[in-house]
């Protein structure tokens, strides 16, 4: 199959499946040879430390960089598609590890529970704030879905990472919490579109359990959504674009300003 054949096959493919068969069909395609093991005996190779003579670096004339360029476009490595996908996965890491990098904030400071489901809530949050950001892009939709697609790769993956193995049960847990982000991205909505009460009550319902939170931990995630929107708002289209992105540390206290 040649290169365009599977990048238009890639393209059908992730509008038309879930993760899940994604990830399976994905399996019995790829061929098994590239995931052979590194022997030990490559890791503990003995190198000389002769100094050689240093190789002058290889200069390209502008000819061949245009013919290269070219041809990358060509088979669509500047596509549009091609850059969400690749900016995607370097947006959604971003937001992966939100979590992990304030556990204080979250688990001490919110009283959330360190496990899968705050993980999934709190990463969606931040999912959701670049989706809005990301709708007042001329591609916004191609990325979003880009976007959404790695979110729910991930949370499949981390699925399985705790020991669910089996594909019906796995499909099943990710069909619930697609639910669960459809009914959280239009909440959230519904609460940046009013005001902090509603989006409050939108949080209580995604995020925080009858037993966990209270209105302060409630008040100290709102304020860090607002602040947060505002500054993607500002943020620069086209860092946003090649997957650049950052936010800031939340703060269990009440801003000044």
């Amino acid at each position: 199959m040649s290169a365009i054949s599977r990048a238009a096959a890639r393209g059908i493919f992730l509008k038309t499946s879930t993760p899940l068969s994604r990830r399976l069909l994905l399996q019995r395609v790829v061929n098994p040879g590239i995931f052979t093991r590194i022997q030990n005996g490559a890791l503990n190779q003995h190198y000389s430390t002769e100094v050689k003579e240093t190789q002058p670096k290889k200069e390209y004339s502008e000819t061949t960089k245009k013919v290269v360029f070219g041809i990358a476009r060509m088979l669509g490595y500047y596509s549009t598609s091609s850059t969400a996908i690749r900016a995607s996965r370097d947006l959604y890491n971003v937001c992966a590890k939100q979590v992990e990098e304030n556990k204080k904030f979250y688990h001490q400071d919110c009283n959330l529970p360190d496990n899968f489901q705050t993980w999934f809530s709190i990463t969606q949050v931040h999912v959701w704030m670049l989706m809005v950001r990301l709708r007042a892009e001329d591609h916004g939709k191609i990325y979003i879905q880009e976007l959404v697609n790695r979110f729910f790769e991930d949370a499949e993956d981390r699925i399985r990472s705790h020991g669910v193995t089996s594909g019906r049960i796995v499909e099943s847990y990710v069909k619930d919490l697609l639910a669960q982000f459809h009914g959280g991205v239009v909440a959230y909505d519904e609460g940046m579109c009013k005001d902090d009460p509603v989006l409050a009550a939108a949080l209580w319902r995604n995020v925080f359990t009858p037993t966990t939170g209270n209105a302060n931990d409630l008040a100290y995630i709102v304020q860090y959504i607002r602040r947060e929107l505002k500054i993607l708002d500002d943020y620069d289209s086209e860092k946003l674009n090649d997957g650049q992105v950052s936010f800031s540390k939340p703060e269990a206290h009440f801003s000044q300003t």
